[in-house]
């Protein structure tokens, strides 16, 4: 086997990657190398599906066919081999199965741990933790930290002093969410780095010293010296309220908050003329005219700003450890009631692999690990390498380098994948392992591995191969969006590609829109010229977030009739209303208390069947239904009330029908856990999706990284807006050492003080070049996943200075690109079949059962005005609508408008929205004295608030969809509900006594309909529900009759 050497592939998009990975495993197998000694590993259980399908199959054909199997001979390069031969082959495969390792990464770890557990250092059998069963544990976890008879005082008081470091001493009343947040987003970083002295240590940090944190003055001292050192009489008036202006801002100023307006201007010039000021020779700009600073003068202007620098570094120091401090405590409580258990996620799994470096004893048990590993396996195949972590190339490190270095030629590493669609490096990938390891290899001796790239597509026709050559291959477009290190790497792996479906006709075209209603208009209209569903084409509108998807779909549906679906991973509990009712008739079992979920079932024809049955009191339904589970599991008792209630459904209502039997298909799969706990059902459920294949005729609304793997005839790109791309991502600025070990933690200050911080400045840098790069991936992405047509719309670029893909897009294809024919799709014609969802397996409905089908509607879809014609185009509609949701989300977070709360609020406002002047509206709103009774807690003794509460009901023929901006529910002293009052947030424009009086009649109907609804959900008479319309513009609220 001497002559199959080592190989990396770079595979572009479409290029055939499978075919090679199946290729090579075929060649090994015809070289004479037993299935079971090579491993051949990729990223998830489809990939490894596929992967696995189409080895038998290309051995079955070539077994049976003499010109298949001279074809697969070929391209092995084993021009002798026969159907016999193939048949042998075949033989094998199949009789080695149960010993094949073929499969996914953290598949393979798993078996790996099962076989070593302890040497790993586990007692013995371990579970693997699904991701609801995770998110049971953490919860557990994290109670134990706080009940008072498992943890003592002093470990409570450690984990609260924590919280408050992390924090930076900022009241949290959503504890839970929060603690949530610091688990998810540094979890991962601490377990790779758990010593505190990574963690906020300035020496580590700048071992050559900050002088920022070296002053040692406050901003107060600072201020006053300065006040004294400046000549005031040498500045005209304007000047003098410049500088007065900043020094009283920065007295008045909180370490942590943004800078004041009369702060920025200021703060920018000293730092741009620091050095200057420093010794004395500084002419800098104050009030629009340059003004001479003496020594003393210059140096106390540099000490403010010193100052400032200092307290926001020291806050970021402090902030970092006290992060730290969270996730130990959490992490040591964990790690003793989860892991030393034997309950461990995927990731647990990857860190017991990992190579010691500190204990000798394990490093000496690893390494006998990876002997009786080297002694079983001979040839490795790592697909999709892209997305490979370091802490997963560590684990079979070893195992390769025995391949590679083998004397005798007798053994193989081979790896495939795409650098430039490495979309995952946010959980970890990193694609420059790539190269690196094909560097290292081939440094003692050139060639060991050798170097293919495959650029020629079946995936794509003409046209668009075309279009993604002129984007993504031209060097000096890329350099107008990101770094140049960014597109000398990137031009570094590219290729021209080709086309392998030369025959194929389609189009590719660049199309500009003013807005993003421009965008969204100019999508439903190719479209709509397209008309998918009669041609049974498929099609994928690709955005960049699932919000944005969520509001197109909407959009697509609501104004066109298009039949979008958003997202391809689909929640098929939660998006349809009879799986709905159906957890909520569950959650109404287990807990009859729960009256949310009593109101949810009462508002649905469940209720109707319930009593019907005999079943509408509680405790008759909860025997019933925690009978069938205990007896029959989920499954069974899914399919039960499924038989009970599916007469209700309409006829032709096959949707609701395919939800059906796919929540009765997931509860099986949660029954093979042996569980019948319903709160852990609902919390799996919660999390369970189903990815949708290519659906003929359905538009299919999805990000970007969703849509990787996938192609669809037709691709549309209406979301390519934003700010510049080489943004570093939020969060902690992790420095690694030439190991990639972590260096240091620390949580990043501003930018303005990172780019004045050599050291800070390095690693912004760095992260700017990480981030540059992956926005290149997930462009790169986008445009490869059409066969037939890919259409990219964009607003004019202007003198608009965001380095985005607009501009890029602007540089690289010009004002106006188009190629291919506009109207290929003419002669496309539908395949036959009977439904694009499918014939329904359940009973047929009789006649005596029919019902008139609800429509679906929000509840602003009463509203009706009329639009004068100039209002139909305007630009300014789409940022009115972002406006209105940032003020909504704004004040969401206002509980009771008292003085504590308060003081908070801009602080924590600043934190969800970083464009002041939403956030000071929606700030005033809240501070306005006729706004008062609002926001203030009622006099009575109890009270129930609902934020952003959304609700699902059957109303007047229609399914209800929507969200209750802020409802106030006032009890007595023994809890019995007296009152509601329903608030409802206007961001419209009402500038006149008769704009406003227009405006009430216009949302007068949803009022009605809140009114309705709360009245039903809390059981009192609609008389008793006050509806007030609160108009932000004005700030003056309008009660509702």
């Amino acid at each position: 086997m001497s002559d199959l050497g080592h190989l990396m592939i770079l595979a572009s998009a479409g290029s055939g990657k499978t075919y090679a990975l199946t290729t090579r495993f075929v060649r090994l197998l015809a070289a004479g190398a037993p299935p079971e000694r090579v491993v051949a590993l990729t990223f998830t259980r489809k990939a490894a599906g596929e992967f696995f399908d189409e080895i038998l199959n290309r051995l079955a054909g070539a077994a049976r066919d003499e010109a298949a199997a001279k074809t697969l001979a070929a391209e092995i390069e084993r021009p002798e081999l026969a159907p016999a031969e193939f048949r042998s082959l075949l033989r094998q495969v199949v009789d080695a199965m149960p010993r094949l390792n073929l499969g996914t990464l953290d598949g393979f770890f798993s078996r790996l741990v099962q076989a070593f557990p302890l040497e790993l250092g586990l007692g013995g059998d371990f579970e693997l933790l699904e991701e609801a069963q995770a998110r049971r544990e953490r919860q557990r976890v994290l109670s134990l930290l706080f009940n008072a008879g498992v943890a003592t005082d002093a470990a409570r008081q450690d984990f609260i002093e924590a919280f408050k470091r992390a924090t930076y001493g900022v009241e949290e009343k959503a504890l839970q969410q929060r603690l949530d947040s610091f688990l998810n987003d540094h979890g991962e970083t601490y377990l790779q780095a758990p010593d505190a002295a990574c963690w906020g240590n300035a020496r580590r940090v700048w071992p050559e010293g900050n002088p920022w944190l070296e002053s040692g003055i406050t901003i107060e001292q600072a201020v006053t010296v300065c006040r004294a050192a400046l000549p005031w009489s040498a500045f005209n008036d304007k000047q003098r309220g410049v500088l007065a202006g900043f020094l009283l801002a920065m007295e008045d100023w909180e370490v942590g908050a943004a800078l004041p307006k009369p702060a920025n201007t200021p703060v920018g010039n000293i730092l741009k003329y620091w050095d200057a000021l420093l010794a004395g020779t500084a002419e800098m700009p104050v009030g629009g005219k340059k003004v001479a600073f003496e020594p003393d003068a210059g140096r106390a202007l540099a000490g403010v700003v010193g100052a400032i620098m200092a307290a926001e570094l020291n806050r970021k120091i402090e902030v970092t450890r006290g992060i730290h401090a969270v996730v130990q405590l959490y992490e040591e409580r964990y790690d003793k009631e989860v892991r030393r258990a034997g309950r461990l996620t995927f990731a647990d799994v990857q860190r017991l692999l990992q190579p010691s470096v500190n204990d000798p004893v394990a490093a000496q048990r690893r390494m006998l690990m990876d002997w009786r590993l080297d002694a079983r396996f001979d040839h490795w195949l790592l697909d999709e390498f892209q997305d490979t972590s370091r802490e997963q190339w560590r684990i079979l490190h070893n195992l390769v380098d025995e391949a590679v270095q083998d004397p005798e030629g007798g053994r193989s590493f081979f790896y495939v994948g795409d650098v430039k669609q490495a979309i995952y490096g946010w959980r970890g990938g990193d694609a420059r392992l790539f190269r690196e390891i094909f560097d290292h290899y081939n440094q003692g001796e050139s060639g060991a591995i050798k170097e293919q790239h495959l650029a020629r597509s079946w995936r794509s026709c003409a046209p668009i191969i075309e279009m993604v050559n002129a984007v993504c291959g031209d060097g000096e477009a890329l350099a107008e969006i990101v770094p140049d290190s960014v597109v000398t790497r990137w031009m570094r792996e590219w290729e021209p590609h080709a086309t392998a479906r030369v025959a194929m006709t389609g189009h590719a075209a660049l199309h500009w829109a003013e807005d993003e209603t421009g965008r969204w208009a100019e999508t439903l209209r190719i479209l709509q010229s397209i008309d998918a569903a009669e041609r049974g084409l498929t099609v994928a509108v690709l955005v960049q977030t699932n919000r944005k998807g969520a509001e197109l779909a909407e959009y697509l549906r609501a104004e066109g009739g298009v039949a979008a679906l958003a997202e391809s991973d689909l929640h098929v509990a939660f998006d349809n209303p009879f799986t709905c009712a159906l957890l909520a008739l569950l959650r109404v079992a287990a807990h009859p208390g729960d009256r949310f979920a009593r109101e949810s079932v009462a508002m649905t024809p469940v209720q109707a069947r319930l009593v019907e049955f005999g079943w509408s009191d509680g405790p008759g339904l909860s025997w019933q239904v925690l009978c069938e589970v205990h007896e029959e599991g989920f499954a069974g008792m899914f399919a039960r009330w499924v038989q009970r209630l599916e007469p209700a459904l309409h006829q032709e209502d096959e949707f609701s029908r395919m939800r059906a039997r796919q929540l009765v298909d997931a509860a099986r799969a949660f029954d093979d856990t042996g569980s019948r706990d319903i709160d852990e059902f609902l919390e799996w459920v919660e999390l369970h999706t189903l990815r949708e294949v290519e659906s003929p005729g359905v538009v299919r609304v999805m990000t970007v990284h969703k849509a990787k793997g996938l192609g669809f005839d037709v691709v549309v790109l209406p979301d390519l807006q934003g700010n510049s791309v080489a943004l570093r991502r939020s969060g902690l600025a992790i420095h690694r050492d030439a190991e990639h070990e972590v260096d240091w933690v620390l949580d990043p200050p501003t930018k303005l003080i990172a780019e004045n911080d050599p050291v800070l400045l390095q690693q912004f840098e760095a992260d700017q070049e990480v981030a540059g790069y992956e926005a290149l991936c997930k462009l790169y992405v986008a445009l490869t996943r059409a066969k037939r047509a890919l259409h990219v719309i964009v607003e004019p670029v202007g003198k608009r200075t965001s380095r985005n893909f607009p501009k890029l897009m602007s540089a690289a294809l010009g004002e106006s690109w188009e190629r291919g024919d506009p109207n290929w799709f003419a002669a496309e014609e539908a395949p036959v079949s009977e439904t694009i969802l499918g014939k329904s397996t359940l009973a047929p409905i009789s006649a005596s059962r029919r019902r008139v089908r609800r429509t679906a509607r929000t509840p602003s879809g009463g509203e009706s005005v009329p639009v004068a014609g100039r209002h139909f185009f305007a630009p300014a509609g789409d940022a009115a609508a972002d406006r209105g949701q940032a003020i909504h989300r704004l004040l969401a977070l206002v509980s009771w408008a008292n003085e504590s709360e308060m003081a908070d609020l801009r602080g924590k406002m600043a934190k969800i929205e970083q464009n002041e002047d939403w956030l000071e509206t929606a700030f005033q709103a809240v501070a306005h004295p006729d706004l008062s009774e609002i926001f203030r807690r009622p006099e009575e003794d109890q009270c129930d608030l609902w934020r952003e509460r959304a609700f699902e009901v059957a109303y007047d023929g229609s399914w209800i969809t929507g969200v209750f901006d802020r409802v106030v529910i006032r009890r007595d002293r023994k809890g019995h509900i007296i009152g509601a009052t329903v608030i409802d947030f206007k961001t419209d424009a009402v500038g006149s006594e008769g704009a406003l009086e227009i405006a009430v009649d216009r949302h007068r109907p949803q009022l009605k309909l809140y009114r309705e609804v709360v009245a039903r959900m809390i059981g009192l008479p609609a008389q008793g529900i006050v509806n007030q319309l609160v108009f932000i513009q004005i700030n003056q609220a309008v009660r509702v009759e």
